[in-house]
Formats: structure tokens, sequence, C-alpha cells
């Protein structure tokens, strides 16, 4: 219960340093997805359903406390992945220190399969990237 409880704490200490975003590699359209070009901001945000708040709950209802061994304390990490012109979750990159919890946050985001709603420019679906900071406490 009380790493259940550390846990789910993360969510609200992430919250305040979420989305810090980087430029975006976007396509003009679906159709032109092979070509990327560079644009240095969406108009319209990627959108999850339920909010980022929801997101960062299905993450942390997938990962595997008992998977992270030698775990004791404070656990960070930053989580970077890109929402694609489809609205799929793609090119996840995660760096920390601890290792186990590195791999549950990644295969947790992995393994979520609902579609993102894209972002915009320009009224057209571009690639964005996100870069969300994941912290957990466990005893």
């Amino acid at each position: 219960m009380k790493k259940n409880l550390a846990l789910v704490s993360f969510l609200g200490f992430a919250l305040a340093f979420s989305q810090a975003h980087e430029g975006i590699k976007a396509s003009p359209s679906q159709k032109e997805s092979s070509r990327e070009v560079y644009v240095p901001e969406a108009d319209v945000q990627p959108s999850f359903p339920g909010g980022i708040n929801e997101f960062r709950g299905k993450v942390a209802q997938k990962i595997n406390i008992k998977k992270l061994k030698n775990a004791t304390g404070k656990v960070s990490l930053s989580a970077k992945f890109a929402i694609n012109v489809q609205g799929k979750i793609e090119n996840i990159t995660v760096y920390g220190n601890n290792e186990d919890f590195n791999k549950e946050v990644e295969n947790a985001i992995k393994s979520i399969k609902t579609k993102w709603e894209p972002a915009k420019y320009k009224s057209h679906p571009v690639k964005y990237w996100f870069q969300l900071p994941f912290a957990a406490f466990i005893d």
C-alpha cells in the first residue's frame, strides 16, 4: 500500500514540470509523412483523452513495483517521446538514476495503446515531442 501511495505521489510532483518540449519535427500532411519539416512550435498541442493527468495515471497503473529491485528512497527519470501524425507514441527514450525504474516506465508508456489527438501546425497534423519527468518515493 505504501509503495502504491508513493508511486501515485510522483504524479503530483511531476505535474508541475510536465510538458517541457523541444522543437518539433513535422510533416505537412499525413500523405507526406515521410518528408519531415522542422517547425518551431505547434499551433495546437497534442491531447490525450482525459488530459495529461489521465495519461500519467495510466502509466502509474502499468508500473510493476515488484520489478524495482534495489530501489529505495527517491527515484526519478525523464521520459522523452513523440506523438506522431496518427496520434501514436513513438521514439521513447528514458533517462534516470535507476535502471529498473527506467525500464518499467518505458514499458508502461509502450503498453498504452490509446491514441492521442495529434498536434497541429497550420491545420495539419505534425509530430510533437514531449519530455515528462517522473519521480517516486519507495520505502
